[in-house]
């Protein structure tokens, strides 16, 4: 199912910052891809938790009833593109105190019932109670922690997991929708970094890079997920600093739910990559974005929230190590 407009789930409440570590109803990872196991991949680690091993009101991402029946069941997961766009689905069971790993090259690559669409697609994934729909919130209390891997085990990032309300359709806070037995649209309100809501606001923050030529050795990736897909963020402006607190600007594209960005002078669009920022650079430094592209109008804004992280290489020697930062989230504004 296609999510190409934001809806106004989520929207009794707003987002602060990127919430990890904290139980959801559900789960974004908002970076998953896999070019095969042993060359890039990646390995997503779900725990679904008895409600008797957890202070249930007090995390914001928790919501209805959670009993020691309903931590039993299936969880279903959903693969969307980068216009969010579904490419695959499954399930997989679950019991109260269970720990599962995902493997994600080895479900695209399963000679049995193999996916080859998600072959070499960047894209994002949806995990949530099997059991919830339109009119029925998920009876899970689920944690979540997702890493990619490069080479054979060569190097391995870690992905930020987002907690996800999933109450019942049109309920207050839902931050799931869902039409019949599939996710439609996902906005991580609670639990992930404040978007523009309304005309007249932008959300401001940045992203490291470290990109120096000679020992040690430097790449850099940004990954920027959005709720929905909007043209407002076509020739985005940013400005792009040295460590010396100088700043050129220049733009870059991120018009779909998920961007991933080369940064690099002799960085290329690919399958791969969506978009890159090439003008400006340093041996490192961070560009700041200030993204406007709320959805609603100002005297009746839809809360809005996303995720953006750097995934930056420093190769010491002994192989190329990548290491995640999540942005500096400096609020809308």
């Amino acid at each position: 199912m296609a999510a190409a407009v934001a809806t106004a789930i989520g929207a009794s409440s707003a987002a602060y910052a990127v919430q990890q570590g904290t139980p959801g109803d559900a789960l974004l990872i908002p970076y998953v891809v896999t070019a095969g196991a042993g060359r890039l991949n990646t390995m997503i680690s779900v725990v679904a938790v008895s409600p008797a091993n957890v202070n249930v009101g007090q995390f914001n991402t928790l919501t209805g009833t959670k009993t020691a029946e309903s931590c039993n069941g299936r969880l279903h997961w959903f693969f969307f593109d980068k216009e969010s766009n579904e490419v695959a689905d499954n399930t997989f069971a679950v019991t109260c105190n269970d720990w599962v790993g995902l493997d994600f090259g080895t479900i695209v690559e399963d000679p049995a019932r193999p996916i080859p669409s998600a072959l070499n697609v960047p894209g994002y994934m949806v995990i949530t109670d099997n059991a919830a729909g339109d009119t029925t919130g998920s009876g899970m209390i689920l944690y979540g922690a997702a890493y990619q891997i490069r080479g054979n085990w060569a190097t391995q990032a870690y992905i930020p997991v987002v907690p996800l309300v999933d109450s019942a359709d049109g309920t207050v806070g839902d931050e799931v929708d869902h039409v019949g037995a599939f996710v439609a649209n996902v906005n991580p309100v609670k639990a992930g970094m404040a978007l523009a809501s309304g005309q007249g606001q932008r959300a401001v923050f940045s992203l490291r890079y470290y990109l120096k030529a000679d020992a040690p050795a430097g790449d850099t990736e940004f990954v920027l997920w959005f709720p929905d897909n909007n043209a407002a963020r076509v020739n985005q402006n940013i400005l792009v600093y040295d460590a010396d607190e100088r700043a050129i600007s220049a733009t870059t594209n991120v018009p779909y739910e998920l961007n991933v960005i080369g940064v690099g002078a002799d960085a290329k669009e690919g399958r791969l990559i969506t978009a890159t920022i090439r003008d400006g650079l340093s041996e490192t430094g961070f560009v700041a974005f200030g993204v406007a592209d709320g959805v609603g109008p100002a005297n009746a804004p839809t809360s809005r929230a996303g995720v953006a992280f750097s995934l930056i290489g420093v190769n010491g020697g002994n192989g190329d190590q990548t290491q995640t930062e999540l942005a500096h989230e400096r609020g809308v504004q």
